[in-house]
């Protein structure tokens, strides 16, 4: 009986390691779990379009022309932003003023302004500073009949400013913007060489889409 246990027993070796080994095939040969996929960080504030309204003072000067004009402006702009992973902030603007006020001893007085802009900025959660610039568009106006009113000047503009998130969808901002116009104003009989600048400080509220 003893030899048949035994007898037994070294048949069945063979059998158990038989199944030892396919059980430690099986847990090699299954695969890994799949990593969880990992989700991109949206982008946050200051990326996508948006349109606002400015409020803002404006001063002008005219090369060899004493006196200055300056008053209120009023307008709005539109544009588009791009925010990368490092937070910089790349975009487009464009914005049109209607002007308020008078140039004193001048025939014209600026009766709006705009322009279009690139722009380049860096986020810091809700805020938001930058640089611009692009072309600048101004429109003058005479004061007195038969001067005749020039056509819109063309010129360059730069500046820069700071914004803020107020809510979710709502920002505000400050911004300096400087337009210069060279050869201005020939159209109406001025000599060539004559330069026009325009500084305009405003402050704007803005809905982001």
């Amino acid at each position: 009986m003893v030899k048949n246990l035994l007898r037994n027993s070294l048949l069945a070796l063979p059998l158990i390691a038989c199944a030892g080994v396919s059980q430690a095939a099986d847990a090699v040969l299954e695969p890994a779990p799949a990593p969880a996929p990992v989700l991109a960080e949206p982008p946050g504030f200051w990326h996508g379009f948006y349109v606002g309204a400015l409020v803002g003072y404006h001063h002008e000067t005219v090369d060899t022309i004493p006196g200055n004009g300056s008053g209120v402006s009023v307008g709005g702009y539109v544009g588009g932003n791009y925010r990368f992973n490092n937070d910089i902030v790349v975009g487009v603007e464009g914005d049109y003023n209607a002007a308020f006020g008078s140039f004193d001893t001048f025939g014209w007085e600026l009766a709006s302004f705009g322009s279009v802009r690139g722009r380049i900025g860096y986020a810091m959660d809700r805020w938001h500073i930058y640089a611009t610039g692009g072309l600048a568009l101004a429109d003058f106006d005479s004061q007195f009949a038969g001067l005749g009113d020039p056509d819109i000047e063309t010129g360059w503009a730069a500046g820069g400013g700071v914004e803020y998130m107020i809510t979710d969808n709502i920002s505000a901002r400050a911004e300096y913007l400087y337009m210069g116009f060279n050869d201005t104003f020939q159209d109406v009989g001025a000599p060539p060489g004559i330069s026009t600048d325009i500084q305009n400080v405003r402050g704007g509220v803005a809905f982001h889409f």
